[in-house]
């Protein structure tokens, strides 16, 4: 992939700057010294996928091996497929523009069930054959992993081999085994890599069915090769922690550092897999998840860590490790975040460290409305511990809350749904002191029956029942104007629990779903049920009897091939204590209860002395103020980083180069540097403006270089000057810019200057400007812009603009009116300069 058919196509997509590549800390290797590589691929948008943070584990696991070299890719989105299909290039990925297809490994992280036909997409756009059977030799061999894999029958077919569990050293050992049988053929190959622990191969399985459509039997091809076992580690100091994660550019839904304080949970809610498929708990201790973050932060220049668990609470040093951090960061600005947090284990401490630097909005999950469906989930909270916990959070300032339920639970009754809306009510009467909540939101997802939980036989409520209950519960909210309902549309949830009790016959209806036009179907926009249905029809298959059907408890299960380390039995006993509303303890600090794992690995205390650091706060009255203005330039690809990505991208590169920015006061400290108006996206420039207000002074020289030294390739600081006494911004006084467009396709001799002729000849050149809930406004570019010449030495224009609010002209309005619709030609545009009043 050259650079210059790599910059046509971005400028014709939506969000260019997710396909460049050129992140803080991605790596690049030199593949002449490369024994094996891997495509890590995430089948979702890059917004979505560089939040998660298996895929930066295994990409730090794989680099640090110097013959092995390992690349991300994503989802494209609709238009940058397009411009690969019309261009003829095969999809590729971030780092070095390779083709996905000569990778030895191609890597999905599987991470929920509607992914399905984006991963066929991804293959498609790859040129890499859909079906295992029908994959040549020399192709990529396909393989998943990830939280989504427990049951991957439906889409078994498409899949060379799947990794159960904890994948940080399996992964390297398939690279490995993989690129060291050069000459077998992919039977062979799978074969061996059955071998080892933690794969799951299901072309060597033989899956037969009952006249009713039930599974009859899965019978293994291989006698040493029964079942696929879960591989888990018995330490989290086995998993490298990277310090050193790429830090996106494009912007992400999760803007913050996340750092895993353990792995597992022995709760036991009945409906949650990953209580099981996380098993055994296992835990860092505070000094090591300190020291994890204060080298992440460092190398990534983040403003907000968020501690990654199932259950945070129930990790046994939180109040230790909170104190810690809030006492090591809070003078930074550095906020950190419990995404995770059972109700019963909130203390005033950890609502009060949790929200020492700022607090923006905190979830409480309470799973049920009443306590009798509590017991039957397992879910050990009484409703007085919630409410405490919301007491907690008000008291410690929160002002936002969320209330997290499920419908849909089986058992569940019209009492149990009316519940929810009297628990969530008593909410907004809690009063502490003058403190109130401002917003409470009450969050319901629709119950989706999962493989390996103790709910995997029950059949999930079928579309009109959940639908009902859900009115009944939004009638019931509307009552309260201090309560909003968000809900979960129960179609979707409905094909959620097709795909997780499905069986390997299913790849046909996800074949025909993506053929039609399915992909990226987690987001409600794109997510077309009738789609689904006709494919299900195409097919002669019913939704209804996979998703909504009770399986007997002795009836063989589609994914009895794979062994999660916990038994069927034990399964089956908590399916039993549920019917009669029978809770069990944690194994953590209970009784074991003899899940199926060995007791020895299971999680036991550890000796923490403790760590004291010197506490600092942040002293929002410091008396020094330095204010300096300072100009960058954006070249090259860097041109297609958007204004909110660039504000991104220089405030972390503040706080990697530990500049003591000043910062805001108020509820949501923010750092205090003020930017000149946006360049639109696509647009290089040689001259940008930025001012920063410091709490100390700063050496030009050293500031420049601390600051460039951070940034991506194309972002550059070119001048730093600290304001003169009295000296005010110069942002007010900016008139407009000057712009070169060059053309990157043909267009005809003269072409150009007669554009140029014909438009300063016009007496007007309106162009129109539609604007959301407002009329269109039509604006005259003859106004708008003050001198237009053809530039013969790059074979473009040259124009400067004049007035940059309310409606600026934007260089591709120019282009536009210069030529037909039908002859508009592709170009690159350049400010050159700031015109000054």
């Amino acid at each position: 992939m050259d650079s210059t058919t790599l910059d046509r196509i971005l400028s014709s997509v939506r969000k260019p700057s997710t396909y460049i590549g050129n992140e803080p800390n991605s790596i690049k290797k030199d593949y002449s010294g490369i024994n094996g590589s891997m495509a890590l691929v995430f089948p979702d948008l890059y917004e979505i996928g560089m939040s998660h943070l298996g895929l930066k584990i295994l990409y730090q696991i794989i680099n640090s091996h110097a013959d092995l070299a390992a690349e991300r890719l994503f989802a494209p989105g609709d238009d940058f497929a397009d411009e690969l299909k019309r261009e003829k290039i095969p999809l590729f990925t971030l780092e070095s523009k390779r083709a996905v297809a000569s990778f030895d490994v191609v890597g999905f992280t599987i991470p929920y069930e509607l992914s399905y036909t984006t991963i066929l997409w991804i293959l498609d756009l790859s040129r890499i054959t859909r079906r295992v059977k029908d994959r040549r030799d020399d192709e990529p061999m396909v393989i998943g992993g990830g939280a989504g894999v427990y049951n991957p029958e439906p889409i078994a077919e498409f899949f060379d081999l799947f990794v159960m569990g904890d994948g940080e050293n399996v992964t390297v050992e398939i690279l490995r085994k993989t690129t060291a049988m050069p000459g077998a053929t992919r039977k062979e190959k799978l074969r061996e890599l059955s071998r080892i622990e933690g794969v799951y191969v299901p072309s060597l399985f033989e899956v037969s069915y009952l006249p009713d459509g039930s599974v009859e039997k899965i019978a293994p091809l291989e006698e040493d090769y029964p079942k696929a076992k879960r591989i888990f580690l018995t330490t989290l100091s086995e998993s490298s922690h990277p310090v050193n994660m790429v830090t996106p550019t494009g912007g992400t839904v999760q803007e913050r550092v996340s750092v895993e304080i353990d792995r597992g949970c022995t709760q036991g809610c009945r409906f949650c897999q990953a209580g099981i498929t996380y098993r055994p708990t296992r835990e860092r201790t505070p000094g090591e998840v300190k020291d994890i973050m204060d080298k992440t932060l460092a190398n990534t220049g983040y403003g907000e860590v968020s501690l990654v668990s199932l259950s945070a609470g129930d990790y046994s040093r939180i109040e230790e490790l909170l104190t810690l951090l809030m006492d090591s960061y809070e003078s930074k600005n550095i906020s950190v975040s419990l995404p995770s947090l059972r109700s019963e284990t909130v203390t005033d401490n950890i609502a009060t460290q949790a929200s020492r630097v700022r607090k923006s909005g905190v979830t409480i999950t309470a799973e049920a409305g009443s306590q009798r469906l509590r017991n039957v989930i397992n879910k050990k909270a009484t409703e007085e511990e919630i409410l405490n916990a919301g007491r907690r959070f008000l008291n410690a300032g929160w002002r936002r809350l969320k209330l997290y339920f499920m419908i849909g639970l089986p058992t569940e009754t019209s009492e149990d749904v009316d519940a929810i809306f009297h628990l969530a009510e008593k909410f907004t009467h809690l009063r502490e002191g003058q403190n109130k909540f401002q917003n409470i939101t009450v969050a319901v997802s629709n119950f989706v029956p999962k493989s390996h939980t103790p709910f995997q036989w029950v059949g999930q409520d079928k579309m009109e029942t959940l639908i009902d209950k859900k009115e009944r519960l939004f009638q019931l909210i509307r009552q309260n104007r201090k309560l909003k309902l968000k809900y979960h549309d129960p179609k979707m949830s409905h094909m959620e629990a097709v795909f997780s009790r499905g069986d390997r016959r299913l790849s046909k209806v996800v074949e025909s779903a993506y053929t039609n036009g399915a992909r990226l179907d987690p987001w409600t926009e794109r997510f077309d049920f009738e789609r689904w249905m006709k494919a299900f029809e195409e097919n002669r298959f019913d939704s209804i009897s996979y998703a909504n059907r009770a399986f007997e408890l002795d009836e063989t299960l589609p994914w009895d091939m794979i062994d999660t380390g916990v038994t069927k039995r034990f399964l089956s006993a908590e399916w039993q204590n549920a019917i009669v509303d029978v809770m069990t303890g944690d194994c953590k600090t209970d009784k074991c209860l003899a899940c199926g794992l060995n007791p020895k690995v299971c999680f036991s205390p550890y000796e923490y002395k403790g760590e004291v650091v010197e506490k600092k706060t942040y002293s929002e009255h410091s008396t020094g103020r330095f204010k300096y203005r300072l100009i960058y330039s954006k070249t090259g690809l860097a041109g297609y980083f958007s204004h909110l990505e660039i504000k991104g991208i220089l405030e972390r590169a503040v706080r990697m180069a530990d500049i003591p920015v000043a910062y805001s006061q108020g509820f949501s400290p923010h750092l205090k540097i003020s930017y000149g108006p946006a360049t639109g996206t696509g647009v290089k420039s040689l001259e940008e403006f930025v001012e920063m207000e410091l709490t100390e002074s700063k050496p030009v020289e050293e500031f420049l270089h601390s600051l460039n030294a951070r940034l991506p390739y194309g972002i550059l600081f070119v001048s730093c000057n600290p304001f003169e006494e009295g000296e005010k911004s110069v942002f007010p006084n900016i008139e407009g810019y000057e712009y070169l467009v060059t053309f990157t396709n043909n267009i005809e001799p003269g072409a150009i200057e007669e554009a140029v002729a014909r438009f300063i000849n016009s007496p007007s050149v309106t162009m129109t400007k539609e604007r959301v809930g407002k009329p269109d406004k039509v604006i005259d570019l003859k106004l708008l812009v003050d001198k237009i010449v053809a530039d013969k030495d790059s074979d473009g224009v040259r124009f400067v603009t004049t007035g940059t609010t309310p409606s600026p002209a934007r260089p591709g309005d120019v282009v536009t009116a210069l030529f037909a619709p039908a002859t508009i030609p592709k170009f690159s545009a350049t400010k050159i300069s700031t015109i000054f009043k």
